[in-house]
């Protein structure tokens, strides 16, 4: 099971006192068992039990409750510990693999491992310390079967017998039930998702509102019937377990005194150790169903844990090691660089390039284009983010390929038309507050927003300044080269202007590399360069200053 490797990862010394205390509290529980049944044959043959077996069961119980709670606590704590270890692993490889790998994980899963199967994990081990009790109490429990009938005794593992091959069946049904439901539930995170995030859209269209809810339904029928099927599986444990007491029970109470000479004086103390012996088998068979749900849920947490280990990732310690030798660069250059995106089946749906480029730095470059010719994809490629499928990138004529790729990176801030906007200045923690704010305040963001306490009063505000407000946190940055991917698309006619006339000369009078997909003509004569893309190859590379004169159109 994949929850007894993941135990294995903690500390050697905790598992030795975790396994000692429930060891101990298994062998109490035991001798409660024995002493109850000596009780009852003395009450039986008309005796009082004595003030030793009284103080006996007392600190046997004593012993019992005390071991057990603690080996609960320490249960708890360890798993804790490891599932507190185990995210931060998987988050911290997230953050440091690839864009690409990243997306092929699915943000359903990732909700899904980090949230609900790990909580379902910390609930269920402490449990497992239980059964490993239960199975304790079940071995002495079993000798002491032994001792008091052998016939009995092997009517038990007769009977357990035919329990563990019915038991086998159901959990490997329930298994791929629990693995159908998985994916379920990750398509349903997947689709509340959509939801939340279009919620604008659906709420202008009706139609597609209801389509959308039409298709969660299905997706919600289809994890009912398999909550219903695996719940099904459940009750079938749960009823293999009566079928197998009951026919033990019957066994022994009605055919041992006809069949076995000896037997029927003693069958009224077989009937309670047979019940003590079958109820901790009841009890782990009726827990059994939680253990494998978080075996199933752990499998899936380590699968995406290994996606991302074996997609390599680089610290960020290495990234600005790797950074250092080019952030005084002059020249940029790509050349025959592709790209191209695949769909779930790996064959491609969307191929750029070949890109060939070349970049100086001080430069204000403008990217033009349609829709759908490629130029948001083209920025990914040109900082980094997606590895291009072949071609070089040179930083002053020395090729950055493989590792250094991170290195490249970090020479780089970027506004994307999908940003996401933090509220606070990770990274930028020494930030003068006083200094944000007056950039907060030349934004028009006065009384909107403010900057206390580390972090952003309020980011709930138009797309226009939110982007703003991305901004001013990328001019907080001072990184060598900027990309804007469209950011002046939902600015009005006053930040516009202020974008193009101010912060960019701005920029490259600070000897920054900027590069800007635009589609405002009316300003592209303030750049160096315009590049027009069609689906990430040039189709023509021109002056800024053919277009002087506003009312000039494009060629």
């Amino acid at each position: 099971m994949a929850i007894a490797q993941f135990i294995q990862a903690a500390s050697p010394r905790k598992l030795w006192i975790m396994a000692i205390l429930t060891i101990i509290a298994g062998l109490a529980n035991a001798a409660l068992v024995v002493m109850i049944n000596s009780v009852a044959g003395l009450v039986a043959a008309g005796e009082r039990p004595g003030p030793w077996i009284w103080a006996g069961f007392g600190f046997a119980f004593l012993i019992y409750y005390q071991c057990n709670t603690l080996a609960l606590l320490r249960a708890n704590s360890l798993i804790e510990h490891l599932l507190n270890r185990l995210r931060l692993d998987v988050v911290d490889k997230l953050r440091q693999s690839e864009l690409l790998v990243a997306d092929r994980v699915g943000r359903g899963s990732l909700y899904a491992m980090v949230s609900h199967e790990t909580n379902h994990l910390s609930v269920s081990f402490p449990l497992l310390v239980d059964a490993v009790q239960q199975m304790v109490l079940l071995v002495f429990s079993l000798i002491y079967l032994a001792y008091l009938s052998v016939a009995a005794f092997l009517v038990f593992l007769a009977a357990v017998g035919i329990g563990i091959i019915g038991y086998l069946a159901i959990n490997r049904r329930f298994r791929v039930t629990l693995n159908a439901l998985g994916q379920r539930q990750t398509r349903m995170l997947d689709a509340i998702d959509a939801i939340i995030l279009g919620a604008k859209e659906l709420r202008l269209n009706s139609a597609r509102g209801v389509a959308v809810e039409k298709a969660y339904r299905r997706l919600s029928r289809a994890c009912q019937s398999l909550l219903v099927t695996s719940g099904e599986h459940w009750a079938e444990m749960i009823l293999l377990s009566s079928f197998v007491t009951y026919l033990m029970l019957g066994a022994v109470a009605f055919a041992f005194p006809q069949m076995i000479d000896g037997h029927s004086l003693i069958v009224f103390q077989l009937v309670p150790v047979l019940l003590f012996c079958i109820g901790p088998l009841a009890k782990i068979v009726a827990q059994s169903p939680m253990f494998l749900r978080a075996d199933v849920g752990l499998q899936g947490i380590l699968h995406v844990q290994r996606q991302l280990a074996q997609a390599g990732s680089i610290s960020p310690d290495e990234a600005r090691a790797l950074a250092r030798p080019l952030a005084g660069f002059r020249t940029l250059g790509y050349h025959g660089l592709c790209f191209a995106h695949h769909d779930e089946t790996g064959a491609e749906s969307f191929q750029t390039g070949p890109l060939d480029l070349e970049l100086t730095r001080g430069e204000l470059v403008f990217i033009v284009g349609g829709n759908g010719s490629g130029k948001s994809t083209t920025l990914r490629v040109m900082c980094g983010l997606y590895p291009a499928k072949q071609g070089l990138i040179r930083v002053d004529g020395d090729v950055v390929g493989g590792r250094a790729l991170a290195g490249l990176r970090e020479l780089f801030a970027a506004i994307f038309v999908d940003f996401h906007l933090f509220d606070r200045l990770y990274g930028l923690e020494d930030a003068d507050p006083a200094h944000v704010n007056r950039l907060i305040d030349t934004m028009g963001l006065a009384g909107k927003v403010r900057f206390e306490d580390g972090r952003f009063t309020r980011l709930h505000l138009s797309t226009g300044q939110r982007k703003r407000l991305a901004l001013i946190v990328a001019l907080l940055e001072d990184r060598p080269i900027y990309l804007f991917d469209e950011w002046s698309a939902e600015q009005d006619i006053h930040f516009r202007k202020i974008f193009y006339e101010t912060i960019l000369p701005d920029l490259r009078a600070k000897n920054k590399l900027v590069v800007a997909i635009t589609h405002d003509e009316r300003y592209w004569h303030l750049a160096d360069r315009v590049v027009k893309l069609d689906l990430g190859r040039i189709v023509w590379d021109r002056p800024g200053a053919d277009w002087q004169h506003k009312d000039d159109k494009t060629p």
